[in-house]
């Protein structure tokens, strides 16, 4: 392991109700108090609940910087006639600093494009968010031998334009690996394939921006759980992990986070 602060990130996306959410935010925070992990916990709840999460981490006095709050998703647009939409401004309202775009259920189930997921790379950036940009490939793509392809593909659109911000100051962008086939199916990428994977990552950051970005966190995320995290997070350039499922079960989640 490196000796870089892991990120482990709780993506609950449309799950649960205001009475499911506080309960399981306040179990959560009873055993973090216990075991006080050492890496940086993100929480990534649907955008209605911010607000409401955002006062319990204030209730029970945890440092923002050991527990952050995060957007799963932002406008493309700054503030205007887009109804429906929220801006990333808005979301630091409920004091979110970090915000996660490219997810591939915004890719594929919402069908948003190279250009969108730069645009709002963008908007994260130029507003100084933490911002986590999810690449990854499909099971065609896998069954094709596609992988390094596609995530160059993803890694150049999404980062190109923001590339003379990235090359003075890098330190609010982190890259999540998330392969397509993997996420909420029970199967992971063997440890070989998600350590080759993430070198990979590593290797085009440094060309694209044209520096070691060695301080660039890689995060890996498929179907990660309380069995399989510390195999994971042992591996070299695995800097976190982006987890669904698990981080809605507060015991499994703690046991994620502790297992650095």
């Amino acid at each position: 392991m490196n000796n870089q602060k892991y990120l482990i990130a709780a993506n609950w996306k449309q799950n649960g109700d205001s009475k499911s959410l506080i309960k399981l935010i306040n179990d959560f925070i009873k055993s973090y108090k216990k075991i006080k992990p050492r890496c940086e916990i993100l929480i990534l709840p649907p955008s209605i609940y911010l607000n409401a999460i955002s006062n319990r981490l204030s209730h029970h006095k945890i440092p923002r910087k050991k527990i952050s709050l995060g957007s799963q998703n932002i406008s493309s647009f700054d503030n205007g006639a887009y109804t429906g939409e929220l801006s990333v401004d808005m979301t630091k309202d409920y004091n979110c600093t970090y915000a996660l775009i490219g997810h591939s259920e915004r890719r594929h189930v919402f069908q948003e494009d190279e250009k969108t997921i730069a645009k709002k790379m963008q908007l994260s950036l130029a507003s100084n968010m933490n911002t986590i940009l999810c690449v990854g490939e499909t099971i065609a793509e896998y069954n094709k031998k596609l992988t390094k392809k596609v995530i160059l593909r993803q890694l150049k659109s999404a980062l190109i334009k923001s590339s003379v911000l990235l090359k003075s100051d890098h330190s609010k962008v982190i890259i999540a690996y998330e392969p397509v086939w993997a996420i909420g199916t029970g199967k992971t990428a063997s440890l070989d394939n998600i350590s080759d994977v993430h070198s990979y990552i590593r290797n085009v950051l440094n060309k694209i921006l044209g520096i070691k970005t060695n301080s660039i966190k890689i995060l890996y995320g498929g179907s990660v759980n309380n069995l399989n995290a510390s195999s994971i997070l042992s591996l070299s350039n695995v800097n976190g992990a982006l987890v669904g499922g698990a981080s809605l079960n507060s015991k499994k989640f703690i046991d994620i986070c502790s297992s650095i």
